[in-house]
C-alpha cells in the first residue's frame, strides 16, 4: 500500500469498485455483439449475392455445355465433308485441331460474357496471357508454324513412306504439334513439327514403289560372280518383288573381314511390310 500512491503517475488505473469492473465487462460484450453481427451480416450480404448470380452461373454453365455439344457436331460434320470431298488426310487432321482450339476459345469468350465480365477485360487478359504462354512455350509454337510449313509446302502427305531425323515409317497423321509415324514393326513415333519441317525429309513413295537394301558380307574367297547369281535368283522367287527396276547387288565396301554386298530391290507401298528386311 506504500506504493499506491505512484499509480495514477505511471498511468496506471485501478478500479475502485466491484461496479466497474461491470462496466468494462458490459463494454466487452457488447463489442462482441456488434463484431458479430457485423460478421453475420456480411455472410448474409455475400450468400445473397451468391444467391443473385447463382442463375447467371447456372445459365453460363448451361451454355457451355449446350456449346461443347455443338462444337463436336461441327467438329463431325467437318470431318465427314472433308471425308466426302476426298481432301488431303493430312490436312484434314492439322484442320480439325485448329477448329477444335477456335471453337472452344469462343466458347469460354461467350461464357465468360454471359457471366457479365466486361470484353475489354477479357481481350486484356487474352492478350497477356498470349504473351506470357508464347513466351513459355516457345517450342510449342515453333512446332506449330513447322505444321503449316509442312501443311502448304507438303513434302509428304499421310500413307506415305518417310525417312527423317534418324527415324522412318508410315506417315499417319500431321496435328497441330507432332507427326506421328508408323515403323515396320509397329511402333508409334511422335516428332515434334519443327524438327521434321527443319531436317532432311527422304519420301519414298512419291513413285509409288519403295527401295529395300539388304546388307550381308561374303568372304574374299567366294566367288563375287556366283554370289551375285544366286542372290538374284534368290529375290526374283519372291512375289512381292518388282522386276522393274530389276534387283540389283552392288560392293559397298572392302572391309576387314570381308566384302561387303548390298541387295537391292524395289516392292509396291502397300507390299512393303510383307518384303524381307
Amino acid at each position: 500500500m506504500g506504493h499506491m500512491w505512484l499509480m495514477p503517475i505511471w498511468g496506471i488505473t485501478v478500479p475502485e469498485s466491484d461496479n466497474t469492473l461491470g462496466e468494462i465487462a458490459a463494454e466487452q460484450i457488447e463489442h462482441g455483439q456488434e463484431a458479430l453481427e457485423q460478421t453475420t451480416g456480411l455472410l448474409t450480404g455475400l450468400w445473397q449475392k451468391f444467391l443473385d448470380f447463382l442463375p447467371t452461373l447456372l445459365i453460363a454453365l448451361i451454355i457451355f455445355l449446350i456449346g461443347m455439344v455443338i462444337a463436336r457436331l461441327i467438329d463431325r460434320v467437318i470431318g465427314h465433308t472433308l471425308k466426302k470431298a476426298k481432301a488431303d488426310p493430312t490436312a484434314t487432321g492439322f484442320g480439325h485441331s485448329l477448329v477444335r482450339i477456335l471453337l472452344y476459345t469462343v466458347l469460354i469468350i461467350i461464357c465468360l460474357s454471359v457471366l457479365g465480365v466486361p470484353m475489354a477485360s477479357i481481350i486484356t487478359v487474352v492478350g497477356a496471357a498470349g504473351v506470357t504462354i508464347g513466351l513459355a512455350l516457345q517450342n510449342s509454337l515453333s512446332n506449330l508454324a513447322g505444321g503449316f510449313v509442312l501443311l502448304f509446302a507438303k513434302p509428304f502427305q499421310a500413307g506415305d513412306y518417310i525417312i527423317t531425323n534418324g527415324e522412318e515409317g508410315y506417315v499417319e497423321q500431321i496435328n497441330i504439334l507432332y507427326t506421328q509415324l508408323l515403323t515396320r514393326d509397329h511402333r508409334k513415333i511422335y516428332l515434334p513439327n519443327s524438327v521434321v519441317s527443319g531436317g532432311a525429309v527422304v519420301n519414298l513413295s512419291q513413285k509409288g514403289t519403295l527401295r529395300i537394301a539388304v546388307p550381308l558380307t561374303v568372304s574374299y574367297d567366294a566367288n563375287l560372280d556366283r554370289v551375285r547369281t544366286v542372290l538374284l535368283e534368290s529375290v526374283g522367287h519372291l512375289k512381292c518383288i518388282l522386276h522393274k527396276p530389276a534387283p540389283m547387288v552392288s560392293v559397298t565396301e572392302l572391309g576387314d573381314s570381308g566384302v561387303h554386298l548390298s541387295v537391292l530391290v524395289w516392292v509396291d507401298q502397300a507390299d512393303y511390310f510383307a518384303a524381307p528386311s
